[in-house]
């Protein structure tokens, strides 16, 4: 421990024996030095010993040590103030001080790096602490701050306008220990937290006493609760002292937040409501403004218990979802991996095949290997649901050389596919991705259309438009919006003899974002099924040279 930690210990305790056992002038005397001693040492030592730590907890705590330099410097300006004047009153432009030296260390105490989590769990804690500190501020203003502001009344200017600043920082303390209270914390029990909540508890027990004994009275006429000043400076030096030694993370994570940190900011707002009851129901108030009343809270109650309800709704969904999804991806990956694993003990285990029979035996294991990391490469690229992390890979190419080449990648019988592609038509796109789009959509075709399956390319003044049409039952209305959804299947999410993972559609839409277009669904008007259509804005690029019949329907078969 340092030096000059064991001195400040010393004077504090000294401190405190005289403001216990004295009288006078030399109880305000001590517990002024007492608090400046803690305060100052507390400070210089959160600077130093944060040197240490990582980025984000060093500026948190240096934040904390500034601000108690402050207030520490705050306490020699008061002292001077008395020496030269001979007294001051309670409330002062010194004040300052005090006031900007705590809110600056209750600044770097709530922007701890591990007191937060993500954007919704800040903003869920920030709420539950707001919530918490206004229903404490409402108690605190009607039992005990009446009284202070009536004093403040006939006060001059700085003693109302600092008297009204110090109830401002006392309830940013209550928001801050309500955040921290209710925290998903990835440590382990912090004791830098216990001990820091418990000083600024403690200071503002001693703010609010000085508050209410202050008011309209000069410095020597009151009475601080100087032993709950020294407590707290106490327990800053204490938090300074260990503040070096980070706590270490958890082993695993807590799936659930604990019952009462759930309800510590609520159970305030509780006892406020019981309290504004009983005033409300003690006043003259008609049968009409009863009911009101009894008819209020109890919409509140239900409130919150629907609110309850929703969040067992919610979570009960996830789990169904989760569930779904596993099913769903498990059935898609086992059919390539089945025929991969097949394949290869055939291999293994019988070492007189034929050459051609083995080079038919690898191609069938490279075509579903390639299969396979197309699908972990779409369930990777949809886990971040956003298009522009699909790289694209520009370049013009001739629309019909992509369409045949779409055809040849899937099972679907060439014979049953009609393609209408406008003659030279090019495009300025990523092939590959282009061609993605194309084998998904014509997949979906075989195994949910009729027979039949048409696939058109046209140029619409600059906007390439691709269509693919079928003949079978379509989509049903319900459903039309939800099939682009991830793991989505629409009518065919139990149906477990269709094959399917959801994300077909899924990529389809993400990689027309990603070009700068959409993807969109509408009952077929040729062929009676499905229609998807692809609208590429601005991507028309230069005629290719004609590489097909003059006419513009062409049947691969």
């Amino acid at each position: 421990m340092p030096w000059y930690a064991v001195l400040a210990l010393a004077v504090m305790v000294m401190a405190a024996l005289v403001v216990v056992f004295g009288s006078g002038d030399s109880r305000q005397v001590a517990g002024t030095i007492g608090i400046f001693a803690g305060n100052l040492a507390a400070g210089v030592l959160f600077i130093v010993r944060s040197r240490s730590l990582g980025t984000g907890e060093r500026r948190a705590w240096t934040l904390v040590g500034v601000g108690l330099c402050v207030a520490a410097s705050g306490i020699v300006v008061v002292a001077l103030q008395l020496v030269v004047t001979g007294d001051a009153p309670t409330f002062g432009p010194t004040d300052l001080f005090f006031i900007i030296g705590y809110s600056t260390a209750l600044v770097g105490f709530a922007s701890l790096p591990h007191t937060a989590g993500n954007v919704l769990q800040r903003a869920r804690t920030a709420v539950d602490g707001v919530i918490g500190a206004i229903a404490i501020g409402a108690l605190l203003w009607v039992l005990v701050l009446i009284p202070i502001v009536e004093g403040l009344a006939d006060a001059v200017a700085w003693e109302r306008i600092i008297g009204s600043l110090y109830p401002l920082v006392d309830l940013a303390v209550v928001v801050i220990i309500m955040m921290v209270t209710v925290r998903r914390s990835s440590y382990r029990f912090d004791l830098r937290m216990l001990l820091f909540t418990g000083a600024v508890l403690m200071q503002t027990v001693a703010d609010i006493s000085f508050l209410v004994d202050g008011v309209g009275r000069s410095f020597s006429e009151t009475e601080p609760l100087f032993l709950a000043y020294l407590a707290a400076s106490t327990l800053f030096l204490s938090t300074a002292l260990v503040v070096d030694r980070v706590p270490q993370p958890k082993e695993y994570a807590d799936r659930r937040l604990p019952l009462w940190s759930l309800l510590a900011p609520y159970t305030s707002a509780a006892v406020m409501v019981g309290v504004l009851v009983a005033r409300i129901w003690d006043a003259d108030l008609d049968q009409g403004d009863r009911i009101l009343l009894v008819a209020a809270l109890v919409v509140a109650i239900l409130v919150i218990g629907r609110q309850g309800i929703a969040i067992r709704e919610n979570r009960m969904i996830v789990e169904r979802q989760r569930s779904d999804l596993v099913s769903s991806i498990s059935h898609e990956l086992r059919t390539p991996l089945t025929a991969m694993v097949g394949f290869l003990a055939v291999l293994q285990e019988d070492p007189k095949l034929h050459l051609e029979e083995r080079v038919e035996m690898i191609e069938v294991v490279v075509d579903q290997a390639t299969y396979l990391e197309r699908i972990i490469e779409d369930l990777l690229l949809l886990a971040h649901d956003d298009p522009s992390r699909i790289e694209l890979d520009v370049s013009e190419h001739g629309i019909s050389t992509i369409v045949a080449s779409s055809l040849l990648s899937t099972s679907i019988d060439p014979s049953c596919v009609t393609v209408e592609v406008d003659p030279g038509l090019s495009a300025v796109i990523d092939a590959g991705r282009l061609q993605q789009v194309l084998v998904n959509l014509l997949s979906n075709a075989r195994r949910y259309g009729g027979d039949l399956c048409l696939v058109t390319a046209r140029d619409d003044g600059g906007r390439l438009i691709i269509e693919v049409h079928d003949s079978g039952p379509g989509v049903p209305k319900k459903h039309e919006l939800t099939i682009w959804e991830r793991f989505e299947r629409g009518p065919n999410r139990y149906n477990a003899s269709i094959p399917g993972s959801g994300i077909g559609l899924a990529m389809v839409r993400a990689i027309a974002e990603a070009h700068g277009g959409r993807a969109t669904y509408r009952p077929s008007d040729r062929l009676g099924g499905a229609c998807f259509v692809i609208d590429l804005p601005g991507r028309v690029g230069r005629r290719e040279p004609r590489l097909i019949a003059p006419s513009n329907t062409m049947a691969i078969g």
